[in-house]
């Protein structure tokens, strides 16, 4: 068991799981504006993007996707950038404490990190700290679209 769950093997099968899980759900037939459900190439190639923080889509997300599927795209983008994002602080971490190249990658490769309350705390605090800066700046474009574009309140949002 303990094999399985080898950050090497975690990893990937996280992404993978995020990607199926977004792909079903796309495919639900409230997912979309018709109410027919997306085909999976579309649903799997918006997951896949979405996860991957690329922004690449091949249907008009605001025409396309009901509100469940943008929120659904959201959370996906949300996962991958949060993803991306621990895992470069837990890296800046393992470099910060100067380790050689070959210690951090044994501490990486081993263990995923240095130590699990640590990583634990600094997931959580990389989660706060970005979740509050993209709360800020939604809330600035909405003031920016509501009194300098002269959009109604609900629309601004």
């Amino acid at each position: 068991m303990k094999e399985l769950m080898h950050p090497t093997r975690v990893v990937p099968a996280a992404f993978l799981s995020a990607i199926g899980l977004g792909t079903l759900l796309l495919m639900l037939p409230f997912a979309t504006a018709t109410g027919r459900g997306a085909d999976f190439v579309t649903a799997f190639f918006t997951a896949t993007s979405a996860i991957c923080v690329t922004g690449l889509i091949t249907v008009d997300t605001p025409t396309y996707w009901s509100a469940f599927g943008q929120v659904t795209i959201m959370l996906l983008f949300q996962i991958g950038g949060l993803g991306i994002m621990t895992a470069a602080t837990l890296l800046g971490l393992v470099a910060g404490r100067q380790l050689s190249l070959s210690g951090q990658a044994i501490a990486l490769t081993e263990h995923g990190h240095l130590n699990r309350s640590e990583a634990v705390s600094l997931m959580k605090l990389v989660f706060i700290v970005s979740i509050a800066i993209e709360a800020i700046v939604a809330f600035c474009l909405w003031l920016r679209w509501w009194l300098g574009h002269g959009m109604k309140a609900g629309e601004a949002a």
